[in-house]
């Protein structure tokens, strides 16, 4: 049988001396090693940190480049704030950090864009590398950030649903949404809008200047008529199509609390009699007013007719209709359809109200009596056609078969419809400008129209979405003390663009 032998005493208290001594060698380098490991990510986690905080500077100092009337006035306000930024991102004396300050400077690019730059260095302290003498390292970390130019046209519903309160809190809300921008640099404009279309404030970079602030020409705005809303919108487009600007951000900001009840076309004056059908669809049964209306009666003020032939055969008469109700599925006999006559053919139509040759002088609602039906395009050419299918036409038999009808008040708003979305497609396909629709919808009347204002804007949740132009946004709002919040998140939209 075998038996196991004892290892000597003597042999494993050398061994033991050994490992000992192997141990204290193996620290003179585990220990720097593992030092170096905490103190290189300590330092990581400051210039982290210190990117971040100089991101964060440069991005305030480009968002707040819309305070003072001076460019230099702006940099001043602007780099007050990304410093602001910049020491909440990094507070004084993080992780035992020294000397950080900001440098922050503004230059511009080119004519239309403003480049940020945030530049910090901070002294970090190291721990476990003082042993050689080592006792701080230096992090620094560079921010950019640029700001575009903005080219705006604010866009206002003054129609008659907006009086009292509503019209108060648009008239606040826009105030202060066109203060966000920057006086010098960007450039505002403003129309309003009722059945006509007023271009209330020409487009300029001095909206600011004391005398010819554009917030005094929104505090003009009275509320009251119709709604033109393709007409409108297409003023504000050819506003940026003269500015012509395509490295600017070119942007419509559109607020209206309805559907469209008028639009903008030459009419023809009507040269034939016609019969007249009820709104039930049968023939005219002679009790109407409007049943066998002669031919127009109308002279311009040299007396010519509408058969003239310098005229044409369809003598076309300038003119805004109005009326437009989508709810009305009945219309009215007695012709809500309202014609507004501006001028025939570039010449007045009506000379004053005591012409008697046009029955439009007597009454506006008798638009039946002088013109003839509602051309396939208005004044600016848009189609009348479009997404609001269901348009009437009219019927066999009558003098002007197969032509859009102007005596139904529907026609008129899912047409006005139709030139809205056309005029917002036809700015979106401009190639140069790359034009970026807003749209606001007030919904306290309960008349605003959610899907043409989503077509408009090209918003993502628009049924008509194209992915291959720029998107903009609609924000519905439910009153109008919900308008200021709505302004709001669109001028962070664009500040948010123009970074």
């Amino acid at each position: 049988m075998a038996h196991l032998v004892p290892i000597s005493k003597a042999r494993s208290a050398r061994e033991r001396g050994i490992a000992v001594m192997l141990t204290a060698f193996m620290l003179i380098f585990t220990i720097p090693i593992v030092g170096l490991a905490i103190d290189a990510g300590m330092l990581y986690l400051i210039r982290a940190k210190l990117s971040s905080a100089c991101d964060a500077a440069a991005l305030a100092t480009a968002r707040n480049l819309n305070l003072g009337l001076t460019l230099a006035e702006q940099t001043a306000s602007a780099t007050q704030r990304g410093t602001a930024f910049f020491n909440a991102n990094f507070p004084p004396g993080y992780m035992g950090t020294t000397s950080a300050t900001p440098t922050i400077s503004v230059t511009q690019a080119t004519l239309n864009t403003l480049n940020v730059t945030a530049t910090a260095t901070a002294n970090a302290p190291l721990y476990f590398m003082r042993y050689i003498g080592t006792t701080a390292a230096l992090a620094s970390s560079t921010g950019r950030a640029s700001r575009r130019d903005v080219n705006l046209i604010l866009v206002l519903d003054r129609s008659g649903s907006m009086q009292g309160q509503p019209c108060t809190d648009m008239i606040s809300a826009s105030k202060t949404f066109v203060n966000m921008f920057v006086n010098g640099r960007d450039r505002l404009g403003m129309i309003s809008f009722g059945a006509s279309v007023f271009n209330a404030y020409a487009p300029t970079k001095d909206f600011k200047a004391p005398g010819a602030l554009l917030t005094s020409a929104i505090d003009q705005v009275t509320c009251s008529g119709w709604t033109n809303t393709s007409q409108a919108y297409w003023n504000a487009y050819q506003q940026l199509v003269t500015i012509n600007q395509p490295l600017a951000l070119n942007m419509i900001v559109f607020f209206t609390d309805g559907v469209p009840t008028a639009f903008t076309a030459r009419f023809p004056i009507k040269t034939l009699a016609d019969q007249r059908r009820d709104y039930s669809g049968g023939p005219c049964g002679g009790t109407d007013v409007f049943c066998n209306v002669p031919k127009s009666t109308c002279r311009d003020d040299n007396g010519r007719s509408s058969t003239n032939s310098l005229w044409g055969s369809f003598a076309p008469k300038l003119g805004v209709i109005t009326g437009g109700d989508i709810n009305n599925s009945s219309g009215d006999t007695n012709g809500l359809v309202n014609p507004v006559a501006t001028s025939f053919t570039g010449e007045p139509m009506i000379a004053s109200a005591q012409r008697t040759d046009c029955q439009m002088s007597i009454a506006q609602r008798r638009a039946r009596y002088d013109l003839a039906y509602v051309p396939w395009q208005d004044a600016n050419g848009l189609n009348t056609t479009g997404y609001q299918t269901g348009l009437l036409t009219f019927g066999s038999g009558h003098a002007y078969e197969g032509f859009l009808r102007l005596d139904r008040p529907t026609n008129i708003a899912r047409i006005g419809m139709n030139l809205a979305d056309n005029a917002a497609r036809a700015a979106r396909n401009n190639p140069d400008l790359g034009i970026v629709t807003y749209t606001i919808g007030l919904g306290s009347n309960g008349g605003v129209d959610d899907e043409l204002l989503e077509r408009m804007a090209n918003d993502l949740s628009a049924s008509s979405y194209d992915n291959t132009k720029v998107n903009g946004l609609y924000i519905f709002a439910p009153s109008s003390a919900d308008l200021g919040n709505a302004f709001a998140r669109i001028a962070s939209e664009i500040l948010r663009l123009a970074q």
